[in-house]
């Protein structure tokens, strides 16, 4: 779960450059861009999540999602960026 030590406010919006996340796999705090600690450290994993992203593309799309809206989703579920995500399904010819 994302966590900020500062709050949003009216005048103040929330810098997410500071945002935290914790790696799902080490428990290491994280700050952005996740995806190239998971990259680095856990390339496995992290393999593994990216033929995930095929497949999830194909399932949201076919409920009737936009192409930028099912990038957007899975780049933040994947804490990944969508030209890393828009590459990847042009190399397995999705796109």
């Amino acid at each position: 779960m994302p966590q900020n030590k500062e709050k949003r406010t009216k005048d103040k919006p929330l810098d997410i450059t500071e945002e935290t996340r914790e790696c799902p796999i080490c428990g290491k705090m994280l700050k952005r861009p996740y995806w190239k600690h998971l990259q680095k450290k856990h390339p496995k994993e992290y393999h593994e999540n990216r033929t995930t992203w095929i497949q999830l593309y194909k399932d949201y799309t076919a409920m009737g999602m936009s192409m930028d809206m099912s990038l957007t989703v899975i780049s933040e579920l994947f804490n990944a960026s969508v030209k890393e995500i828009k590459s990847l399904l042009k190399k397995e010819k999705i796109l």
